[in-house]
């Protein structure tokens, strides 16, 4: 059965997830956060407007400049090698990158051994009881599975277990592990996410295994609904 639920665009259900993830860092009061992926600063942004002092860390280009000339401490660096020595900044938060990554065990190895304090991590989170979530949770399968097969390195969002799994080895003897789901159930347009699916499979003949794959997905999705991620969020506390 659908559930009737207000809809929203990408941008909205994005921010309100960055907020939440603002909002638990900033539970643990840290004296200073490292936001490794640091992107456009979506999350450097709302550590600022909850008075967390937040730096950052990406890859070099006009993201990054932009950052720089709105006044945020950001550098150029990589997850696999951070430009900072032991145990140097409190906290250190990576919001949906590890799925991006591909060697997620040595990016937590590089972490672990910066962070002071804790890192917090987050990967998207569907809640499989729910059917507009069992969809969306098929389609973003789907999509990940096209922009492989178009050269990225897009692997399936990581669980609990699975992040755990690529820690390294004793790790937990120092650690406590504190888990936050947040989930806003907002509708997603089918529409929009049909236009985004055809734009995948352009030059696929329609007896492509792929095109024929989006259309059994979209009939699935015609009953079930469609509905956004939430984020599932881990807590590596140092004790």
């Amino acid at each position: 059965m659908k559930l009737k639920l207000e809809e929203c665009d990408a941008r909205s259900n994005h921010l309100w997830l960055i907020g939440e993830f603002a909002s638990v860092l900033a539970s643990y009061e840290p004296s200073e956060v490292l936001d490794v992926g640091c992107g456009s600063g979506m999350l450097l942004r709302a550590c600022r407007g909850r008075g967390v002092l937040a730096k950052g860390v990406d890859q070099a280009g006009p993201r990054l400049k932009g950052l720089t000339e709105d006044g945020f401490d950001v550098k150029e660096g990589s997850a696999y090698e951070l430009p900072l020595s032991d145990g140097s900044v409190d906290w250190i938060s990576l919001r949906h990158v590890p799925h991006h990554l591909d060697d997620p065990a040595r990016a937590f190895r590089e972490l672990l051994r910066v962070a002071d304090r804790g890192v917090l991590l987050a990967e998207p989170f569907y809640d499989a009881g729910i059917a507009s979530q069992r969809g969306a949770a098929m389609l973003d399968s789907w999509e990940k599975r096209q922009h492989r097969r178009g050269g990225m390195y897009h692997a399936e969002s990581y669980d609990l277990e699975g992040l755990l799994a690529l820690m390294p080895s004793g790790f937990d003897a120092g650690y406590s592990i504190e888990v936050h789901r947040t989930l806003r159930l907002r509708s997603a347009s089918l529409d929009e996410a049909r236009s985004s699916a055809e734009v995948l499979t352009e030059g696929l003949l329609s007896g492509d295994p792929e095109c024929i794959s989006k259309r059994e997905l979209f009939d699935t999705l015609k009953d079930t609904g469609l509905s956004w991620n939430g984020s599932m969020l881990v807590a590596l506390v140092r004790l």
